[in-house]
């Protein structure tokens, strides 16, 4: 993070002589040290690099924070901790019925379509109203 001069390697720009930014290149190569924040500026817009071949732009630097070896990446996956499996709480699906289903449901089929749905939550009632009441107290949802 010290000021020094910048090199160009873009290609059209390698053998570039004039100002660019405020800064004197000759030949691809800047004549004076450059400060910090332009170095990352001009490495940031195109194929640049320090004198002592760095490139300072914000993409390397987060590039180079996140370098990590394949020995490392080994070492790290045998110390995280192994993957849990989920298990299975009920192997049974809860099925939920509002009183509109059952309604529809009592208006296609009448009482016997009730009935099928009543003998699966154990409800016996004589009357329509009454098996959805019942329905409704085991297995509603609203």
């Amino acid at each position: 993070m010290k000021p020094a001069k910048v090199r160009l390697l873009e290609s059209a720009f390698a053998g570039y002589t004039g100002v660019m930014s405020g800064v004197m290149f000759k030949d691809g190569v800047s004549l004076s040290e450059i400060p910090f924040i332009d170095q990352q500026r001009i490495c940031s817009v195109m194929k640049a690099e320090t004198i002592d071949g760095k490139n300072v732009s914000g993409a390397a630097a987060l590039s180079e924070s996140r370098n990590v070896s394949a020995k490392d990446a080994v070492a790290a996956e045998k110390a995280a901790a192994p993957v849990v499996t989920m298990e299975r709480e009920s192997d049974s699906v809860e099925v939920r019925y509002t009183r509109a289903e059952l309604e529809a449901l009592a208006d296609k089929g009448g009482i016997a379509a009730l009935r099928k749905v009543g003998n699966e939550h154990g409800v016996r009632e004589k009357s329509i109203e009454a098996m959805i009441e019942g329905i409704l107290n085991v297995a509603g949802g609203e």
